[in-house]
């Protein structure tokens, strides 16, 4: 019979070796999706704003289900349920607030990380490729930047089918990190004691190779999201955080472009 309580410790832990395996295997499979299917496509005439989220979905598909499958199975092998062993354990209206207060002070570092993208990829030498849509590219402010540099070929305005595009991709997103990454792998590093939400942080700022200019922001946020998960021993509150972060503020923006 299945319970509601999930220990991590009981989980099987992993070796460093199967550790950088976890990690390598999805940033090849999000490398190739990004930076060899996603050029072509744009080279075939597809917009990058277009091209991008058809890619992200579909690859963060196969993710959210493969983490699922792992979870399913783990939450079988410790007799629990599958809710318990996804980290969605309820926390207390205190437990909220604390939590809250660490992820807004994370997304607020996150922001002033974002003054490091530029003199990082200067430093590094690294570019943002022209197939890349606009809302990656650190160098482009949407506000004041010409229409036809945002999107070359394929006016913003009135194209509202780019909201639930988008919006399918970010929500995809967020299941596939949070359950794969966290849910799964960091109850899983358990054994590295209070190294391992820095090591889940870390390496999962080092999975999004395909976009590596941003990893300044990118660390910076998934160290918070770790930390709270490692803390809290539930992904509720790094979910919220990731859906303001990566949700709001990308489709309100965009939405505000469409309306021209």
């Amino acid at each position: 019979m299945s319970s509601n309580i999930f220990d991590w410790n009981k989980t099987k832990q992993i070796s460093i070796s199967l550790l950088l395996l976890a990690f390598a295997v999805p940033s090849a499979f999000a490398f190739t999706g990004f930076r060899v299917l996603l050029p072509l496509l744009v080279e075939g005439g597809a917009p990058p704003i277009l091209a991008w989220p058809v890619i992200a979905s579909v690859m963060l598909f196969f993710l959210v289900i493969f983490a699922l499958v792992l979870l399913q199975k783990e939450a079988g092998q410790l007799k629990i349920s599958l809710f318990s062993r996804m980290c969605l354990r309820n926390l207390t209206s205190r437990e909220w607030l604390f939590y809250a207060a660490i992820i807004a002070a994370g997304l607020f570092m996150s922001i002033l990380a974002n003054e490091l993208v530029l003199p990082f990829m200067r430093m590094t030498g690294l570019s943002v490729p022209d197939y890349m849509p606009f809302i990656l590219n650190p160098d482009i402010n949407p506000a004041l930047a010409d229409p036809d540099v945002l999107s070359p070929g394929y006016p913003l305005k009135g194209r509202f089918i780019l909201l639930p595009l988008w919006g399918i991709t970010l929500v995809l997103n967020i299941l596939a990190e949070e359950l794969y990454f966290r849910a799964w792998l960091l109850p899983k590093m358990s054994v590295y004691g209070n190294t391992g939400w820095i090591l889940n942080g870390t390496f999962f700022a080092l999975y999004h190779t395909f976009q590596f200019w941003l990893f300044p922001v990118i660390l910076t946020g998934s160290l918070f999201m770790a930390f709270v998960t490692f803390k809290s021993r539930s992904i509720l509150p790094p979910m919220a955080g990731h859906f303001i972060a990566n949700f709001i503020i990308n489709i309100l923006g965009l939405f505000m472009l469409i309306l021209g």
